[in-house]
């Protein structure tokens, strides 16, 4: 899904601290033993949003394993706790169970500083390192299923009435 925006647009200092937190999280601090390298334990979404309000052009969806559903939005403001809903936490579980079938086709990166895109931008971590793709083409097996795998979140999250956080 694509949108048009004005890409140079600032975002909330809070909104930067809230990613590089997550994206910096490892599985010994959450005391998690990995069944095996590509065992992915966390993600994050980067999700453009159509808006002429700056600061809110862009979202991030973080789910961390068996712990947290976030949404993070670039104005500061933060949904947490969604987890506590258990169709959240199954579509939680869901992308970091599946996630492992999309890393051949994504690229290792040690840079996840974040940059406006019209494009969702996802990140999965394991113990070999964060994994990044854009998603460009949603006629392309691997784009789809990502999206696929964070509209289920989403879904989930929206029924619980807890998506507008701003």
């Amino acid at each position: 899904m694509q949108y048009s925006m004005n890409m140079d647009r600032k975002v909330s200092k809070e909104y930067l601290e809230n990613r590089e937190r997550i994206l910096s999280y490892t599985n010994e601090d959450m005391n998690l033993l990995l069944e095996h390298d590509e065992q992915v334990y966390l993600a994050l979404f980067d999700i453009p949003m159509k808006t002429n309000i700056v600061g809110f052009q862009t979202q991030s969806l973080a789910l961390v394993f068996g712990l947290n559903t976030h949404i993070y939005h670039g104005s500061g403001n933060v949904a947490v706790g969604l987890e506590k809903n258990s169709n959240v936490m199954k579509a939680m579980q869901s992308v970091l169970v599946s996630g492992h079938q999309a890393l051949s086709e994504m690229r290792m990166v040690k840079n996840f500083d974040f940059y406006n895109s019209e494009n969702v931008r996802v990140y999965l971590k394991t113990k070999k390192g964060v994994f990044f793709r854009e998603l460009k083409d949603e006629k392309n097996r691997i784009d789809k299923f990502l999206y696929v795998l964070m509209y289920q979140v989403l879904a989930e999250i929206s029924k619980t009435g807890k998506l507008n956080i701003w």
